[in-house]
């Protein structure tokens, strides 16, 4: 059988079947960038392209401040060139939902070229699948105009900017591929999953897209411009130190930027408090391309929601930290002093102390606290913000690695979204092929009719009971685990 070719205004762009699936990789969806344009906000293209989409695009530069086991060496070459998008269809005349994939990292690494990210198996449910590309770091997330009296232009949102550009491309131009362009849906994990969540609140009429799925992430990952302009200084004071000054910016390369980058770690401005995350480069709250309160926009909101946890999120980080391990009972209040208030201290830890401490050590306390502050408290924000129109799910799934030690943890869900399960056996349970149809089945049920529900799961709206799906070997509707843990936290917390 021919390889597969589509038109659209675009241009006309060719690519590969497999398995009786269509694959396009590496279509680009705005202007190529430069050294000159890497700081400037994307511009889309200029003419229509000619292209054979079969391999993927670059990488974006990465700013990874240590390696780790979830390292993916497979990506391609890093590259500003980075904003490209795959597409993943098994009916090119067809009109099918559109589901877009926006990948994590904490605004700083990752990539849809991921092999985690496997384009082979949510399309046979019947709907298209994209994945994008975007800025990522210094490039995507940092705030340079007012520090720099604009001879560096760039606003700390050129990664959302690019996201958007992203989604625009595909409503103009995915028909062409058998997607359906007034039913689009954004999905995404961690940075992913704000980033979701905060293109939402700029799209609040559903113009764009009709629903969303935010998994581990909601409405908070993001900064308001007195904090954007101190990083943006601080970005400057290392580029000085390391002999780079601004009028040689926009001549330096992407690796030279990153090596930069890499020496800022995300608390540095915490002026000596704990925050975790301290993301540094981050959205802005600009009032210009992100509302000044994001959270607003989405209560009256016309997008649906679909959105969860790992239940045992910050393991992915308490199991591989050194300070963690051996985490001592003072160690444990010094944290909770820079966290909560002093009053509330004595009843977070009889809420989350078990009654025997041998099972429990204090590193655990601590990371189940983390798990409920950093992701849970936020994921509950928007449960309970616009319930008629929110899903909520908890992921229980545990992981067997390191003997189970990982529990549940943050990302852990994605090889069994996306049936990437048999590339990653260590990671995943015996049970993987079953746990995969059911995310696949609700999460492309949303993507197609704004429900989840499926002949496995009846599942309604968050209620006023609470009710989620809990997701592990057995499916069922219970109430959101620590919901009244969340609150403890969430009216203990010292606002800085």
């Amino acid at each position: 059988m021919s390889n597969p070719s589509v038109k659209c205004s675009a241009g006309s762009i060719s690519g590969l079947q497999q398995d009786e699936v269509n694959f396009f990789y590496g279509i680009p969806y705005a202007e190529p960038l430069t050294k000159i344009s890497q700081w400037h906000a994307p511009k889309k293209l200029k003419q229509a392209i000619i292209f054979e989409a079969v391999k993927k695009g670059f990488t974006a530069p990465q700013t990874v401040y240590k390696k780790s086991f979830f390292h993916d060496p497979s990506l391609p070459e890093e590259s500003i060139d980075c904003l490209t998008l795959n597409i993943a269809s098994k009916d090119l005349n067809a009109k099918m939902p559109v589901m877009i994939w926006i990948h994590g990292g904490a605004y700083i690494t990752g990539s849809s070229n991921s092999a985690l990210y496997n384009l082979d198996s949510i399309p046979r449910h019947d709907v298209v699948l994209v994945t994008i590309n975007y800025r990522l770091g210094p490039f995507g997330f940092l705030k340079l105009d007012e520090v720099t009296d604009n001879k560096i232009l760039s606003t700390g949102n050129e990664g959302l900017m690019d996201q958007k550009m992203a989604i625009e491309w595909v409503k103009e131009n995915i028909e062409a591929f058998g997607g359906d362009p007034d039913n689009i849906s954004l999905f995404g994990e961690s940075a992913g999953a704000w980033s979701v969540a905060l293109q939402s609140a700029a799209n609040p009429s559903g113009n764009l897209f009709a629903k969303a799925i935010c998994q581990s992430g909601g409405m908070d990952a993001y900064v308001k411009k007195d904090r954007a302009n101190k990083w943006g200084e601080l970005f400057l004071k290392t580029c000085s130190d390391e002999g780079l000054h601004l009028k040689h910016l926009q001549h330096v390369d992407h690796a030279g930027i990153t090596k930069i980058a890499k020496k800022m770690k995300h608390t540095m401005i915490a002026e000596g408090k704990w925050l975790a995350p301290e993301i540094g480069f981050s959205p802005v709250a600009d009032g210009e391309f992100l509302p000044l309160d994001p959270l607003s926009k989405f209560q009256d909101s016309k997008i649906k929601l679909l959105i969860g946890t790992t239940a045992d999120e910050y393991r992915l980080w308490s199991e591989l930290e050194p300070y963690f391990l051996n985490l001592t009972k003072e160690q444990l209040h010094q944290r909770l002093k820079k966290l909560f208030n002093q009053q509330s201290i004595s009843k977070i830890k009889d809420q989350y102390l078990d009654k025997s401490i041998g099972e429990h050590s204090y590193k655990n306390i601590l990371s189940n606290i983390m798990t409920d502050w950093t992701f849970g408290m936020h994921v509950l924000e928007l449960l309970e913000l616009n319930p008629t129109h929110t899903f909520g799910y908890q992921f229980n799934v545990k992981s067997p690695l390191l003997e189970g030690r990982f529990g549940a943890y943050h990302s852990s869900e994605l090889p069994y979204l996306f049936g990437s399960w048999s590339k990653f056996p260590d990671l995943c349970s015996d049970e993987a092929k079953n746990i995969s149809d059911f995310l696949q089945v609700s999460w492309t049920n949303f993507a197609k009719t704004g429900s989840p529900s499926s002949d496995q799961l009846s599942w309604p709206p968050y209620s006023e009971e609470n009710s989620v799906a809990q997701i592990d070997s057995q499916v069922e509707l219970k109430p959101y685990n620590n919901v009244s843990k969340i609150k403890l936290l969430n009216d203990s917390k010292i606002t800085y």
